[in-house]
């Protein structure tokens, strides 16, 4: 998801800055019923981004994962690339972790929730430095298999209990549009356990 000047020439009378929001695709929920929540898509907003008239700047709409794929990057800008939300260059906000399927969850803007499984209490995968939240912690129970949430922009997923599986962490609110973004996904759970709910957003 991106909110900013799109990728086009500015016009000769547009502002020489923008405000800008860059949000990557969420990473995809483990490929199994005790799967972990997917990571947030990477966030990234600032104000003040420098535009010159007459140059281009490119946009890239980074897609969600499916089920057991880590999400796409999303970019705004030209010239060298970062992944800080900084006032020039390329911003890349990195795509969410994948959830773990009786494994770790993978690294993103956010991470993802660690697999539920009997014999191993599989941790979430790790954020992108000021784009996220590290994902949670799946238990360690032979019974429910419960896992871990995805982490979000503004908050970290759950942890898993022996019979509750992780809520995603929760979205950032963007002051220019007032709306939550980039929240994680709930773990999964064997059958007789609690699944984990998404962390509130709207992308």
């Amino acid at each position: 998801m991106l909110a900013l000047l799109g990728g086009k020439k500015a016009d000769a009378g547009a502002p020489p800055s923008v405000e800008y929001l860059v949000v990557a695709g969420g990473g995809g929920g483990g490929s199994a019923g005790s799967g972990g929540g997917g990571g947030a898509g990477g966030y990234l907003t600032t104000t003040g981004y420098t535009t010159t008239v007459g140059v281009s700047y490119s946009v890239t709409v980074g897609a969600g994962g499916a089920g057991g794929v880590n999400g796409n990057n999303s970019t705004f800008g030209t010239g060298t690339v970062t992944n800080s939300a900084a006032t020039s260059g390329t911003i890349t906000s990195v795509g969410g972790g994948k959830g773990g399927n009786n494994a770790a969850g993978d690294d993103g803007g956010s991470g993802g929730g660690g697999g539920g499984a009997g014999f191993a209490s599989f941790a979430g995968g790790n954020a992108t430095s000021g784009q996220g939240n590290n994902g949670g912690t799946a238990f360690q129970g032979y019974v429910y298999s419960s896992s871990g949430g995805g982490g979000g922009a503004g908050g970290t997923g759950g942890n898993a209990t022996l019979t509750t599986s992780g809520n995603g962490g929760v979205g950032l609110n963007w002051n220019s549009l007032g709306t939550l973004y980039a929240a994680g996904g709930g773990g999964g759970v064997l059958s007789g356990g609690t699944a984990g709910t998404g962390g509130s957003s709207i992308g």
